[in-house]
């Protein structure tokens, strides 16, 4: 009976890491990560968009410590719908030498016109925010596990 018992707390405690552990993909999704590096070191907490090619839905995520994003379209991680897409890695701060003016900082205070934005210091070089100048792109390919690798270069 005693054996009978472990067994089945092992199992059941089995399941519930295997459940936890599961990320649940969308229908027709296709599990896809990306390890970002910029000079081959890891880039931590930046933005990865993947843009359709041809139309569709895109997939974004956020590079953890290692550099590894895991790519969703609707939710963390659901995966990304096959097909072809430009990608774009973007890791940004506010400039702390750029604030508002005190008549902008009132402005947006009071709720009138658009809310004023500070001036952006970008840590991965300006040239991968957009699709046009990144030089990135992947095929996500159904049925399998899609890693891509984005090796960044600071120099020009």
């Amino acid at each position: 009976m005693l054996t009978s018992t472990r067994i089945l707390l092992l199992c059941l405690f089995t399941l519930t890491l295997a459940g936890c552990a599961a990320e649940p993909l969308l229908e027709g999704a296709a599990k896809t990560t990306v390890s970002v590096t910029l000079d081959g070191q890891p880039v931590e907490d930046a933005a990865v968009v993947f843009t359709p090619v041809g139309g569709g839905r895109s997939g974004v995520g956020r590079t953890d410590a290692q550099g590894i994003a895991k790519m969703g379209t609707s939710n963390y991680a659901d995966g990304v719908f096959p097909g072809e897409y430009k990608i774009v890695v973007v890791k940004s701060i506010d400039d702390p030498n750029s604030t508002p003016s005190p008549a902008e900082d009132q402005h947006e205070m009071q709720g009138r016109g658009r809310p004023v934005y500070a001036k952006q210091l970008y840590l991965v070089p300006e040239k991968y925010i957009s699709t046009s100048t990144s030089g990135l792109s992947t095929i996500v390919e159904a049925g399998v596990e899609n890693e891509v690798t984005l090796d960044l270069s600071s120099s020009k």
